[in-house]
């Protein structure tokens, strides 16, 4: 399973269930990269997501056992990475150029698959 987030100077990933900002360039790279994928989200953050097409969406309803061999993408939030990190084979980072405050900062992913290859990308 890959992982993709974005996080901005400050460390923060979210505010509630959304984005603290708008990057249209960012916003095409996640498209790129997940279109026609099944994709992992927590269920808070489902709650705040728009329509995202083309993609099938797996809710972590946390009690229910899921096959991360079947999923391509974890898309978030942050309890979300955290508790799937183990299984991450890749981890697209991109960094927002953006100085807002959230309430939510980026994930503690110290228990991150160490043969996790790790791309990051500014915007």
């Amino acid at each position: 399973m890959k992982a993709i987030l974005a996080v901005n100077n400050l460390g923060f990933i979210g505010l509630g269930d959304q984005l603290l900002w708008h990057n249209a360039e960012d916003l095409k790279h996640f498209k790129r990269l997940t279109e026609g994928a099944t994709c992992l989200v927590g269920w808070r953050t489902n709650e705040g997501l728009p329509p995202l097409p083309n993609r099938e969406l797996i809710v972590d309803l946390r009690g229910e056992p899921l096959d991360p061999s079947t999923i391509d993408w974890c898309i978030g939030g942050k309890k979300t990475y955290e508790k799937w990190a183990p299984y991450f084979t890749e981890l697209h980072i991109s960094h927002i150029d953006n100085n807002l405050i959230g309430d939510v900062g980026m994930p503690n992913l110290a228990d991150l698959n160490p043969k996790c290859k790790i791309f990051n990308y500014r915007f």
